[in-house]
């Protein structure tokens, strides 16, 4: 399993490890002491120390299961302000609607961090698809319609350090490597079955201060993909722009 790579900067001890704890658990669902020590490669007793921490800051909880950890109250807090500064309150929802209405399909937006995608809002469409893509669900920026599109407006030598820092190299490497030149005159991309079984995709990035941010996405089941791939294509593109002229503040 890989270990957290934490935000480059001069170390700060116990600050960084409260921070790789934190962003471990990001990624596991209510994880056990011995799995966050496996995933960031710290010691258990440093963990126990930064969930002590983590607890009298209410930012984690026990759950109901004793000794498994989850987000804590301070949390939902955070997010929600996270929704009114970053995603200008309902401003990206009504857009990601409006893309679902269009396409009766699902819809969401991933916010790029780091070497990872993090899902931060969705629409579900007139039938329910069960995909990857769920409110606060981190993937990594390697694979699918999504990642393409932020990879095709990221520089080369960040690409290759995204690729290779989740273990993509090779041939495997090259391909995705070839995609992003056409993808980046066209505007958008799209994939089938790379990141969820029999679910097509198509997305579009989304640009602030000048920069790749993010990215739109629809999703359709791969039965009806040729049927909708038209309107989904235009569709997304058009939210993408609607939301990279909001300049959202990520």
């Amino acid at each position: 399993m890989s270990q957290v790579a934490l935000p480059a900067g001069p170390p700060s001890g116990s600050f960084d490890r409260v921070a790789q704890v934190l962003l471990a658990m990001s990624r596991m669902d209510a994880p056990r002491v011995a799995q966050i020590s496996e995933h960031t490669g710290l010691p258990s007793s440093a963990v126990y120390r930064c969930i002590t921490s983590l607890l009298e800051a209410g930012l984690i909880e026990e759950g109901p299961s004793r000794g498994r950890y989850h987000a804590g109250i301070v949390s939902i807090s955070l997010a929600e302000r996270y929704r009114r500064s970053v995603l200008s309150g309902d401003a990206t929802s009504r857009v990601l609607h409006t893309l679902a209405g269009r396409t009766l399909e699902f819809a969401a937006l991933l916010v790029r961090r780091g070497d990872d995608m993090v899902c931060v809002d969705t629409a579900d469409g007139s039938s329910v698809l069960r995909c990857s893509f769920v409110v606060g669900e981190v993937v990594p920026l390697v694979a699918g319609a999504s990642a393409k599109a932020i990879l095709a407006h990221t520089p080369r030598g960040e690409v290759d350090g995204i690729l290779a820092r989740n273990g993509v190299a090779g041939s495997t490497a090259s391909g995705v490597l070839s995609l992003l030149p056409d993808v980046r005159e066209r505007g958008f991309a799209m994939s089938a079955g790379e990141v969820d079984e029999g679910v097509w995709g198509v997305a579009a990035p989304v640009f602030a201060d000048g920069g790749v941010v993010g990215a739109v996405a629809t999703m359709v089941p791969v039965l009806r993909a040729a049927r909708l791939m038209r309107t989904a294509v235009s569709a997304t593109v058009s939210a993408a722009q609607a939301l990279s002229r909001h300049q959202l503040n990520i």
